[in-house]
């Protein structure tokens, strides 16, 4: 089923194919959807476009393309944000050398699926779909804060 789905979007959009993480981003709404592969697949390409009507979304094809040039460029904005909103957990993280790219990128390109339970990840999902992909800074961001002691 999973790979019906990934093997249908490479043939729609070869120049991105399939690339790691892609195979969480499609097996998520496989599953919410009871296993409905028509379905699952118009969903899984309507989140990698990013042509949207009411939301600010990115589109996360950019986050699977040769380059990663949307997720290098969320990544540099989270940076940016997480040294600015909590500094002394990223003073921390560089004092003990963990490199942001290390972790932060699973949860970016998997968007929260690889590292949480599936009840965080819904609500997650939930505020990405209703707000845009830039949300998934503050779910980042909120989530370190909690779990920063």
């Amino acid at each position: 089923m999973l790979q019906n789905i990934l093997e249908a979007y490479s043939a729609k959009d070869p120049d991105t194919g399939y690339c790691q993480s892609m195979n969480f981003m499609a097996a998520f709404p496989l599953m919410i959807s009871g296993g409905n592969e028509k379905e699952t697949f118009w969903f899984f390409s309507a989140l990698l476009q990013s042509q949207h009507n009411q939301i600010p979304f990115d589109g996360l094809k950019s986050f699977y393309e040769a380059e990663f040039p949307l997720l290098m460029q969320y990544l540099k904005v989270f940076q940016d944000l997480f040294r600015e909103w909590i500094p002394d957990l990223w003073q921390h993280f560089q004092n003990e050398s963990i490199i942001d790219q290390m972790w932060i990128q699973k949860w970016f390109m998997t968007c929260f699926l690889y590292s949480f339970p599936l009840g965080l990840c819904i609500r997650c999902w939930d505020n990405i779909l209703a707000f845009g992909t830039r949300f998934i800074f503050n779910i980042s961001l909120s989530i370190l804060s909690l779990l920063k002691d």
